[in-house]
């Protein structure tokens, strides 16, 4: 198949370029060339910025277009318009917080999507990313009907994730010490490494699959317990895991997701299926996941970065860490205030 991918420079572009190679496939990328300026034998690159420069696209035939880096309504627009003539197929990678609400689980693909009438459209930030991820899918959809190919991933893990938030924990756990870990062992998670992503989405686009997808796993589910033995395992780390009340977290101040990743409130009737996306369309089409241990271990591989690092902004750092597990352990003996 002849493929066009929008983004393509890194993370889950980068494993959807290499899936794509490793397949067989013709791919061109269009992007503007910042986070990398060499690509594979083969791919064409054309070099220029989705809000100017689509008319580079017109003219040419894909099989099917991957836009893996459309955040406002405007820009999908304008790229939809761009290659209706051009694609057979349109891709449009969104989220699953494009859904309106996770208090009814599981949460399932023709559950409501947010809305974004009252949303910003110019400015891209934690509050209005998710409704407008979903005008974005509303877009294609009108656009493409029934050759658009919604995907909505979860939390995408795995080596070079450029935002750090899975990667906190196997990072955390090699630091040694005393780890505070949120809430209880039997939690429940999803992630999707997104090699396992970017293989699904290549068979999708195979089987001319239209229509939206979950795409988040485990396949066998994941606790956070199982997280953070597994980290400890692999690293070979004889690290103290204390488990903290969320409540307590939270009257510190502690940033549920950002600050502590992966942790999302279980008590929160609004967010308490952000970890029960069901996947079961997805994994009938062909979604597998491999197993944590390989991402971590992978992760690792890769190299544990440096405190000043940018995928470390944000994160709840030693010393505010070693501060909380302080006033825990006060509190748990009775001697500070709950």
């Amino acid at each position: 198949m002849n493929l066009l991918i929008i983004g393509g420079g890194v993370f889950l572009g980068q494993a959807l370029l290499q899936a794509a190679l490793e397949g067989g496939h013709a791919v061109t990328v269009f992007n503007r060339g910042q986070s990398r300026n060499w690509w594979p034998p083969g791919v064409k690159w054309i070099v220029g910025d989705r809000l100017e420069d689509l008319h580079l696209l017109m003219g040419r035939k894909w099989d099917a277009v991957i836009d893996t880096c459309g955040y406002r309504p405007q820009d999908v627009e304008a790229s939809c318009a761009a290659l209706y003539d051009s694609c057979e197929r349109y891709v449009y990678i969104s989220s699953v917080s494009a859904y309106a609400s996770f208090a009814n689980v599981p949460i399932r693909e023709q559950d409501p999507l947010a809305t974004s009438a009252e949303v910003n459209r110019e400015t891209i930030n934690g509050a209005n990313y998710g409704p407008l991820k979903a005008e974005c899918e509303r877009t294609v959809a009108r656009a493409f009907g029934q050759q658009a190919l919604l995907i909505r991933p979860g939390l995408i893990v795995g080596p070079h994730d450029p935002t750090g938030r899975f990667s906190y924990w196997p990072w955390r756990i090699c630091a040694g010490g005393r780890v505070l870990a949120p809430g209880s062992p039997d939690t429940p998670i999803q992630f999707i490494d997104a090699r396992d992503l970017a293989a699904l989405i290549m068979r999708l686009i195979m089987v001319r699959a239209s229509g939206a997808f979950n795409a988040t796993g485990p396949n066998e589910g994941a606790t956070f317990g199982e997280l953070l033995d597994t980290s400890r395992w692999i690293s070979g780390e004889d690290v103290e895991i204390e488990w903290v009340d969320q409540q307590f977290l939270e009257r510190e101040g502690v940033q549920p997701w950002t600050e502590l990743p992966l942790w999302i409130p279980t008590h929160d009737p609004q967010t308490r299926g952000f970890h029960a996306v069901d996947t079961t369309r997805a994994r009938r089409n062909g979604l597998r996941t491999r197993p944590m241990a390989v991402t971590i271990s992978d992760i690792l591989e890769a190299g544990i970065p440096e405190h000043d690092d940018k995928r470390r902004i944000g994160k709840l750092t030693r010393e505010r860490e070693r501060d909380l597990l302080a006033v825990w352990r006060l509190q748990k003996a009775g001697l500070a205030l709950a």
